[in-house]
């Protein structure tokens, strides 16, 4: 078990195989050590050509290669490398971010030797802006996120539903299928792999260590090297600690609504500091905000709920208390393939998360009677037909826990 020389897919495959297959430049992003690498690699080596080259962008030496000034000039060096332009060649590139210039690079070998191009990087904060200057119409976006419980599983080698294998089976399922599915026999299982899923996050080498110390040795590692290499590369913010104390600070009021005002005020800076702060750090998944269903804005709201692309990761910046691990976890298995908003009533009262504007979802660490008639008035309230509970402790009775998901089916 754990054996790091297996290969575990990821949800994403099929879509990034899906996306291969088509001329456009496949770009991959996502926060440091979440499998960007990993994914790269397999694609690479399942490629049904010779004429293909990878190269990792962190060696100096290769971004001399693609630093050249001339594109005659780094034509020949690939050209040195092997590969041969008059076939189909195939490129792929790690860690594009560290390359100032890669995008013009990239498109112009697209544009004029039809390139196939497959890369990552760790920032959409430079990624999305450069690209969506130099490639527009010519790529497709996949962000990665770190494990969800199903791809945990996964890695854990625990077979899934009725599987005989560690394969994804049943991710298609609709909501009432989740909420109908009977694992009472194997809740206490599944409980405790949660809550470990819950206290350490979904990074897969967090995931495939067993040693807890070791886990959070990982976690500080992931952290420092943020702060080392993505915050101070990629921004001229002058005192970074600043951005540290932000993290704390946002760890206490994950599941809240973010208060610029406080923010500010706590931090001693300016109300567009901490705008430009949580824009920075949702552009480099460190954080993820949720705004509410009726809200059009695509930026940064003062009304927007904070949580964390990971648990372990905001374990390491401050504590959580159960409640907010279970609702952060609730958006890690929620963020790779859904639309997220909230819901809040006139009277302030919330739904925690609606699904692609149609079903809402609250999250109770035990869920009673109560919460299931509270839930149906602010459904009713949204103007939604579809709502259930999320919860870890499912007691009710048969009837009442058809409007039930336990976490871990999610």
């Amino acid at each position: 078990m754990n054996n790091k020389s297996v290969f575990y897919p990821r949800l994403i495959q099929s879509k990034l195989d899906q996306y291969f297959k088509q001329e456009e430049v496949v770009v991959l992003t996502g926060m440091r050590r979440v499998g960007k690498t990993t994914l790269l690699k397999n694609l690479f080596s399942k490629t049904n050509s010779t004429n293909k080259l990878f190269f990792d962008l962190e060696d100096i030496f290769v971004r001399n290669i693609f630093s050249q000034n001339n594109y005659r000039d780094i034509k020949l060096s690939l050209e040195e490398e092997g590969l041969n332009f008059s076939q189909k060649a195939y490129v792929f590139l790690d860690e594009i971010q560290l390359a100032p210039n890669i995008t013009s690079v990239i498109k112009y070998f697209f544009d004029n030797y039809q390139v196939k191009f497959v890369v990552s990087g760790s920032s959409s904060f430079y990624l999305k802006n450069h690209f969506n200057e130099s490639l527009a119409g010519r790529k497709y976006v996949l962000d990665l996120y770190p494990l969800s419980f199903q791809e945990f599983l996964c890695f854990k080698e625990v077979k899934i539903g009725s599987s005989s294998n560690y394969a994804y089976t049943d991710q298609n399922l609709s909501w009432q299928e989740k909420a109908d599915r009977n694992t009472l026999a194997l809740q206490d299982k599944y409980r405790r792999l949660y809550k470990s899923y819950m206290k350490y996050g979904g990074f897969p080498k967090v995931v495939l260590m067993d040693d807890k110390d070791l886990k959070q040795q990982i976690l500080r590692d992931i952290v420092n090297s943020y702060f080392q290499i993505d915050v101070s590369s990629l921004t001229d913010f002058s005192n970074i600690s600043i951005i540290r104390n932000l993290l704390v600070l946002l760890t206490q009021r994950v599941g809240h609504k973010v208060s610029v005002n406080n923010l500010a005020n706590t931090l001693g800076v300016g109300r567009q500091k901490v705008y430009d702060y949580l824009e920075f750090l949702q552009a480099t998944y460190v954080i993820k905000l949720i705004s509410q269903k009726s809200s059009p804005d695509n930026q940064v709201s003062s009304q927007d709920k904070v949580y964390f692309t990971d648990t372990g990761l905001a374990q390491i910046m401050g504590e959580l208390n159960q409640g907010s691990q279970l609702e952060n976890s609730v958006m890690m298995n929620l963020v790779n393939d859904y639309d997220l908003t909230y819901y809040q009533t006139s009277s302030g009262r919330e739904i925690d998360f609606v699904v692609d504007g149609e079903v809402g979802l609250e999250v109770k660490q035990t869920v009673t009677a109560k919460h299931l008639s509270i839930l149906d008035k602010r459904l009713k309230s949204a103007q939604l037909e579809k709502g259930y509970v999320v919860t870890l402790h499912n007691n009710l009775s048969e009837q009442r826990r058809s409007r039930v998901i336990t976490a871990w089916e999610l």
